[in-house]
This record gives C-alpha cells, structure tokens and sequence, in this order.
C-alpha cells in the first residue's frame, strides 16, 4: 500500500480530524492544484476533470473537522477517488 492509498484510507476512515498537511499532500498526489485566496480561504482545482473544492484553512490548529471533513470525503467519492 503506498503513500497515497494510506492517507486516501485514513481520509475515508477519519472520525472527528484529520491533518491539514495530510490532506494537502492527498490533494497534490491526486492531481490538485492548490490555490491561496484571500485570507485563510483555499483553493483545490483539478484541471483534468474541472473539479473544485473550496475550503478555509483550519486554524488555530491544523485540522480539518467537522463540516469542512465531511464536505471533502463527499466531493471526493463522488469523484471517485475514494
């Protein structure tokens, strides 16, 4: 199983957080290009299939949670990568 598929796997089996830094190097290893907007706004556009995901940058701490988590799991299996 390489990097990828490990974080792809923790991604789908994440219960409350994950990673901000584990999420941007899925992002990447998946084709994504990430983009930084104003503020903590960020950008993930796929230009190879046109798909975009928009986020706020978690801080203080550096984890996705909550609806921000839910949000990529879904964009993300309904493009098929998990």
């Amino acid at each position: 199983m390489g990097k990828s598929d490990k974080l792809k796997d923790q991604l789908k089996n994440a219960t409350k957080t994950y990673p901000w830094s584990d999420l941007v190097t899925l992002m990447k290893q998946l084709g994504y290009e990430r983009k930084e907007m104003a503020g903590s706004r960020v950008r993930f556009y796929h230009s190879g299939t046109g798909h975009l995901i928009r986020l706020h940058k978690p801080h203080p701490e550096n984890y996705l949670k909550g609806g921000a988590l839910k949000d990529v799991r879904l964009a993300l299996k309904q493009e098929g990568y998990i």
